[in-house]
C-alpha cells in the first residue's frame, strides 16, 4: 500500500510538472527549436542526407528535451513559494524530485519518438528497433537527472540554473562523437567523451540505424544505466543538502 502511495504521488507530481512546464514557450525554444537549429548549423552545409543525420537530430532533441527543464523547476518552485506548500503535504523533496524526473523523461522520448515515426514515414527504417527504443528511455531518464543536478543550486533565480547547466550541456555536444567521430577527436578531449552520458546515446543511435559504432549496444545501455543512477543519487543527495536554503 505504501509503495503505490508513492509511486501514485509521484504521478501526480509529473502530472503537475507537465501541465505547468512542457509545451510552453521556454521548452519549446530550449528543448525543441535549439536541437534543431544546433543540428541544421553542421547538416545543412555539409551535404548530409536526412537518412545519414536522423540519429544526430534524435541524439540531440533527447538531451536538449530531457534536460531542458529539470534545472529550473527547484528554483521556480522556490521562487513562488510553492515547495514550501508542497513539503508541508505527505510529500518529500525525493518525490517531488522523481515526479520532475519522470515528467521531463516522458518529454523527451515523446519529443524522440516523433523524429522516429517522421523518420519511418520517411522510409528511414532502424535496424534495430528494441535497442533504439530502450535507448531513448534510458537516456531520457538519464538526462533528466543531470538536469536535476543543475537545479541543486541554492538559488530562486531560474536563469541561474540555465546558464550552469548551458555551461556544461553545449560543450557535450562537441565531445559526444556526434558530429565529430570520437576516434577523431584530439586525444586530450577523448578522455571527456568517455565520461559525457551523450556519447553513448549517440554510439547506440548510430548501431541502431545501421551505421558504425563505437560500442556494442550492451555496453551502450549498461553505460548509460550506470550515469543515471549516479546522476540520481547526485540530485537526490545535493538538492536535499540545499534545500533548507531554499525555504
Amino acid at each position: 500500500m505504501r509503495r503505490l502511495q508513492f509511486l501514485y504521488r509521484i504521478w501526480v507530481l509529473c502530472l503537475k510538472d507537465m501541465k505547468l512546464y512542457y509545451f510552453k514557450g521556454p521548452t519549446i525554444v530550449m528543448g525543441i527549436l535549439m536541437p534543431l537549429f544546433v543540428w541544421l548549423a553542421f547538416v545543412a552545409g555539409r551535404g548530409f542526407s536526412f537518412t545519414e543525420s536522423l540519429p544526430a537530430l534524435i541524439t540531440l532533441a533527447s538531451f536538449f528535451a530531457s534536460s531542458s527543464i529539470t534545472p529550473i523547476v527547484m528554483p521556480w518552485e522556490a521562487r513562488q513559494k510553492s515547495l514550501e506548500m508542497l513539503l508541508s503535504k505527505p510529500v518529500t523533496i525525493y518525490i517531488v524530485l522523481l515526479g520532475t524526473a519522470l515528467a521531463s523523461s516522458i518529454f523527451g522520448i515523446f519529443i524522440s519518438s516523433v523524429l522516429v515515426t517522421i523518420g519511418l514515414l520517411l522510409n528511414v527504417i532502424p535496424r534495430d528497433l528494441i535497442s533504439l527504443a530502450l535507448g531513448i528511455a534510458v537516456s531520457s531518464l538519464c538526462y533528466s537527472f543531470m538536469g536535476l543536478v543543475f537545479s541543486a543550486i541554492p538559488s530562486d533565480v531560474p536563469a541561474d540554473a540555465v546558464m550552469l547547466s548551458s555551461a556544461v550541456r553545449l560543450p557535450l555536444i562537441f565531445v559526444s562523437g556526434i558530429f565529430i567521430p570520437v576516434h577523431s577527436l584530439p586525444h586530450y578531449v577523448k578522455p571527456l567523451a568517455f565520461i559525457s552520458p551523450l556519447t553513448y546515446f549517440s554510439d547506440l543511435i548510430k548501431n541502431a540505424y545501421g551505421y558504425s559504432s563505437l560500442l556494442s549496444p550492451s555496453i551502450d545501455v549498461i553505460a548509460l544505466l550506470l550515469l543515471t543512477i549516479i546522476f540520481a543519487a547526485l540530485a537526490l543527495a545535493a538538492n536535499k543538502r540545499t534545500l533548507t536554503r531554499r525555504l
